[in-house]
């Protein structure tokens, strides 16, 4: 014996809604890719944002500070598609309280419009904080009490590139 038409019909409208949800968690993300970013805006807006991020320690409170300019690897997000690899460390003086300044940045950029962070303990077993903004660039900044630094390991969000990146170019 058939079911009543409107059982069917209730039956058919679940099922496609069911398939309807079925298929849209399958869908890929929205792309964060600027189709107007290319390598040099990406390296450029990474190394700002590294500069930025760390303008709440004191100059009076840095040692030293080291920058990477270039990376000699580009890594792949997708077909044609490549982030840029960058590090920051900043060694603080012996006086500087590089947990509170962790703390401070934390408070920075966790209400800036756009960004996410997360405070976590690093594969070392040391404090840190990921920032992660809505188009893809990503800044991990570990405290290294050892050290009395602040090392910034960052990625640029992705960008479109024809052909290959060629191994051992400095980007």
């Amino acid at each position: 014996m058939s079911p009543a038409p409107s059982v069917r019909r209730l039956y058919t409208a679940v099922t496609l809604t069911c398939l309807a949800a079925i298929l849209a968690a399958c869908a890929p993300a929205a792309d964060p890719r600027s189709p107007s970013m290319d390598l040099a805006t990406a390296k450029q807006s990474t190394r700002n944002q590294q500069q930025e991020l760390m303008a709440v320690v004191p100059a009076a409170e840095i040692a030293t500070t080291t920058q990477t300019e270039t990376s000699r690897a580009l890594f792949e997000c997708d077909a044609n598609s490549y982030y840029w690899p960058g590090t920051m460390d900043l060694v603080l003086t012996p006086e500087a309280d590089g947990a509170g300044l962790l703390q401070q940045i934390k408070a920075a950029w966790s209400g800036k419009e756009g960004w996410t962070v997360e405070e976590k303990t690093s594969i070392n077993g040391i404090p840190e904080l990921v920032i992660v903004s809505r188009e893809g660039f990503r800044h991990s900044i570990e405290f290294n009490p050892q050290r009395n630094a602040l090392y910034t390991l960052s990625s640029s969000a992705c960008f479109q590139m024809e052909g290959k990146p060629d191994p051992g170019v400095d980007y």
